[in-house]
């Protein structure tokens, strides 16, 4: 059964797109997403991109909803917003659902991730999840990437053994736990070399990208040439960042709110932005915090100390250590 396809790329009800455009041999990589919700097209995702977000371009190149149908919003050329970091050389195309996808869904995905993959002159490898994107922790894209790529390079989908996706790093990285068990291969189940301890600094020059997720990442990454481990609990070890001892009550300042990221089992994590979503924090809401995180060029955060462990609220975009946009009131950094 053919796949019916909506063109409705250059459609004027289509928000944008805003964002620079990009020469179509940059795209290295074909994104796969799920919209965490059970019904939806793309006019009613875009009112929450637009009037919630403040994009001036959409997530996703495609989206396919519960039926099969394909909505074609964006041409090869335009930038679209659906992995953090990673936008410009990547292709995104999502399901309508949260984890639950129709036969017809997944018959489309297949068609439509074959023809991008013969488009932009890629393999399955480089059909990643959204959660398998490094600093992109989530539940999306609500299914096994190892099972999609073995069927795209025409397997049945029984994977034993995963082939892992492996790319250059290059970093140091800093253990953010008490304990960690440094593994013989990306998950765990695999042999414990090694423990690393809190504050122990290593040499990564590689990072998996589809390892066992945990917390929400599929990312392990490598220990100075000798077995790997988790992302969700080590940190860069980067000077690019500064912490502030100051304490007291912000409120959120922007509609549809701020996600809340945590818990993290240490209180001086670098990048709160890989952790897993606990809550939305609503406009309006108060929140207590006990100290502040300033990335140079990224985001600063204000840390709330919880029973167990520690969560973060971003507060707002940094550049050169100066928070740029405030999505909170009651702070300046």
């Amino acid at each position: 059964m053919a796949t019916t396809i909506q063109d409705l790329r250059g459609d004027a009800r289509i928000l944008g797109p805003s964002n620079a455009k990009r020469d179509v041999s940059v795209v290295t990589n074909i994104a796969r997403h799920h919209s965490a919700t059970d019904t939806g097209d793309v006019f009613g995702f875009q009112e929450y991109w637009q009037g919630t977000l403040g994009w001036g371009t959409g997530g996703y190149h495609e989206i396919i909803l519960r039926d099969g149908t394909v909505q074609w919003c964006y041409f090869d050329e335009d930038v679209t917003n659906g992995v953090a970091g990673h936008n410009t050389p990547t292709y995104h195309i999502c399901l309508v659902g949260n984890g639950n996808f129709t036969e017809q869904q997944e018959q489309a995905f297949y068609d439509r991730a074959r023809a991008a993959m013969e488009r932009f002159n890629l393999t399955y490898l480089n059909v990643l999840g959204h959660n398998e994107f490094t600093n992109n922790a989530t539940e999306c894209p609500g299914t096994d990437m190892n099972v999609v790529r073995n069927i795209l390079a025409g397997g049945d989908g029984n994977v034993t053994e995963p082939e892992y996706i492996i790319q250059d790093w290059n970093k140091e990285m800093v253990v953010a736990a008490d304990v960690l068990n440094v593994r013989k291969n990306p998950n765990t189940q695999s042999e414990i070399l090694r423990q690393l301890t809190r504050g122990q600094v290593f040499q990564s020059d590689r990072v998996t990208l589809n390892g066992e997720v945990i917390s929400g990442s599929a990312n392990w990454f490598e220990v100075d040439g000798n077995g790997w481990v988790a992302r969700s609990l080590i940190a860069e070890s980067s000077v690019d960042n500064e912490w502030r001892e100051e304490s007291g009550v912000v409120t959120v300042a922007i509609s549809g709110g701020i996600n809340l990221r945590g818990p993290s089992a240490s209180g001086d994590i670098t990048n709160p932005t890989i952790l897993p979503i606990i809550r939305r924090v609503d406009q309006d809401e108060a929140f207590t915090y006990d100290k502040i995180l300033i990335q140079k060029n990224g985001h600063a955060f204000v840390r709330q100390s919880l029973n167990e462990g520690y969560a973060w609220l971003a507060v707002g975009p940094t550049s050169n250590g100066v928070v740029t946009t405030y999505w909170v009131s009651g702070i300046e950094i």
